[in-house]
């Protein structure tokens, strides 16, 4: 059982600086979470900035004192309340003026903001929320000695993939869009499988050998060496049949994966394989829009019946935007991500990714042709080409 504290008004003093600290939390004798209060009319960035002073004074307690495990930093001035992640000094420093800070608002499951310091306290600050924040959704990023703290939507997406592996609700698909860590967030969800007794395997497929290699190096700069590279599909095989703990997330593709499963292959890696038959597997699929929609889907679900999959996009097919039409006997109908993932649990839209400046903004050029224009046309397509030429 843990043991939680608060102690407010902690005053360090040492021959260089005489430092007072707002409110601490402590984990078991241990502070982990520093918070800084400000008056209303006092914006967040002068508590950031104090921190960063504290920091970087000489004899600070942040290196010579248990201040050194700190974890999170909270500021707030009641109305705006905000969190960040304790760093070495080349990994922590702030600038008013920058569009992206490493410092987020805690959200509801819904992407609504908790921005209200008595909200943020009740949602963030309860004991178990405040635990699994500080043990399970924070990455130390191993190859550059920095740690980094999950946003809100990241963790959602992680709880709701782990909640439904643990319940074995089926499938499910994450929509989040292009720009906002869903390597991060994927690379959360098989880690902390890892170590679930329940699953014999966890393979996290993409679909082209670029983007292989670019997920395992993202992995392993999250941890280093928790991935191995699949030079072919014969090491994908044994890597699936080995029992080493090593082995037990696999980052592959799906032509891989295809190849490993295909019981005209003349190596016969399908029947290697039916040791695996009926255990259960998670299969993560990046950008699965793309790698899904195909006979390889249908070859996984045949050989692994008690499989779960779970795959990330940006961009869900919905009925209205589905182009791949698959035909059952005589009847024909589109496919949607729905369809084949079953449900969606859960969603972080463009529309959400700008508001919080995760990613640009759409830049908006008004075009007035001369005279009447047929929009589409070719008249119509050649300005609007034109214009964007001219202006990068």
């Amino acid at each position: 059982k843990n043991e939680y504290e608060v102690i407010n008004q902690l005053r360090i003093n040492t021959e260089n600086s005489n430092h007072r600290y707002d409110v601490m939390l402590l984990i078991n004798g241990i502070p982990v979470v520093q918070i800084e209060l400000k008056t209303l009319e006092v914006p967040t960035v002068k508590a950031m900035k104090q921190i960063i002073d504290y920091k970087s004074d000489p004899g600070n307690g942040y290196t010579n004192t248990l201040l050194c495990f700190m974890q999170l930093f909270i500021v707030s001035n009641r109305s705006n309340t905000r969190y960040f992640a304790n760093n070495r000094p080349q990994h922590f420093a702030f600038n008013a003026d920058e569009q992206f800070l490493p410092v987020y608002q805690w959200a509801t499951e819904d992407n609504r903001k908790v921005a209200h310091l008595d909200e943020f306290a009740d949602k963030f600050l309860a004991k178990c929320t405040l635990g699994e924040m500080i043990s399970r959704y924070m990455v130390l990023v191993e190859s550059e000695q920095k740690l980094m703290v999950m946003r809100p939507y990241q963790i959602y997406a992680v709880k709701a993939i782990v909640d439904c592996i643990h319940q074995n609700r089926g499938n499910g698909y994450i929509w989040h869009t292009t720009g906002s860590g869903k390597t991060l967030t994927s690379f959360k969800a098989s880690t902390l499988l890892k170590d679930n007794s329940d699953i014999e395997k966890c393979l996290f497929v993409v679909d082209r050998k670029d983007l292989d290699r670019q997920t395992r190096e993202e992995f392993n700069r999250f941890q280093e060496g928790c991935v191995e590279e699949n030079t072919n599909t014969e090491t994908l095989v044994r890597r699936m049949l080995s029992t080493d703990y090593a082995d037990k997330v696999i980052v592959t593709t799906i032509q891989k994966l295809g190849l490993a499963l295909d019981g005209g292959n003349k190596r016969n890696y399908k029947e290697q394989l039916q040791a695996l038959a009926g255990k259960r597997l998670v299969f993560i699929f990046d950008e699965c829009h793309r790698s899904q929609f195909g006979e390889n889907h249908k070859a996984i679900k045949q050989f692994f019946p008690k499989a779960q999959l779970f795959g990330f996009t940006g961009t869900p097919i919905f009925e209205d935007n589905a182009n791949y039409k698959r035909v059952d006997g005589e009847e024909g109908y589109y496919v949607t991500t729905q369809e084949i993932f079953q449900q969606q649990l859960h969603a972080y839209t463009i529309t959400h990714a700008i508001e919080d400046k995760n990613v640009l903004r759409f830049n908006i050029d008004y075009y007035k042709p001369e005279g009447m224009v047929k929009i589409g046309g070719d008249v119509h397509r050649f300005a609007v080409v034109e214009a964007i030429l001219n202006k990068h």
